[in-house]
């Protein structure tokens, strides 16, 4: 049976990424338990560079982005575009993209499916997170961010348990309902009602462009 590969770019140069670096682990941990051909660009790999060897090498079949973004962009170390909907938006065809990143599915997802990308989830406005300041040398055990981080990147896992790409967003949705649900009938302090604001912001913002039966 064919293995898919995957690429995950985790950029780590300041408090947003490397809390998206440290969530994508069980992501990464799951790859591997499934024996798929997993590439990571870390840190100062994820340059435009790098990225392009990755892809033109490995021809991925599903790509996990983790970073910052904007309508038109998605960017690695240091915030160098990785994709621009001008420049290189090709990269992305005949792919699954999730884009762990904000905005870029406002511009940036649209143009690559009609350039020939199979499925782009993202967000088209800004992703946004809560985490706990006291925890961010752990960012990992920081249960604050994980409210949103899991729901997030349950995107990713349930593309790898080899779901389809609607129900890997119908799987996240739910996720960011449960969550909020929870904080809804738990007594309610000011801190949960600020995430409960920004987790129904990320839901609603979060969108499956595309095909939705396609599969990694």
């Amino acid at each position: 049976m064919h293995k898919p590969t995957i690429l995950v770019t985790i950029p780590s140069h300041d408090d947003t990424t490397r809390y998206l670096s440290a969530w994508s682990k069980p992501v990464i941990e799951l790859a591997q338990k499934k024996k798929d051909q997993i590439v990571i660009l870390k840190g100062k790999q994820v340059n435009l560079k790098e990225f392009k060897n990755a892809t033109e090498k490995n021809q991925p079949s599903f790509i996990f982005f983790n970073g910052h973004g904007n309508e038109t962009t998605v960017t690695g170390q240091d915030n160098q575009p990785l994709v621009d909907a001008d420049k290189n938006i090709d990269v992305l065809k005949n792919k699954i993209i999730y884009a762990l990143s904000c905005q870029s599915a406002k511009k940036l997802g649209p143009k690559s499916i009609k350039h020939g990308t199979k499925t782009y989830i993202g967000y088209n406005e800004d992703f946004i997170f809560m985490y706990d300041s006291n925890k961010k040398k752990g960012p990992e055990k920081d249960e604050t961010a994980g409210c949103f981080l899991k729901a997030s990147n349950q995107i990713a896992i349930s593309l790898l348990e080899e779901k389809t790409t609607g129900q890997a967003y119908a799987d996240s949705q739910n996720a960011f309902q449960k969550k909020i649900r929870d904080l809804l009938t738990s007594e309610s302090k000011k801190e949960q009602s600020s995430m409960i604001r920004y987790l129904t912001w990320d839901m609603k913002h979060q969108v499956c462009l595309g095909g939705q039966d396609e599969k990694i």
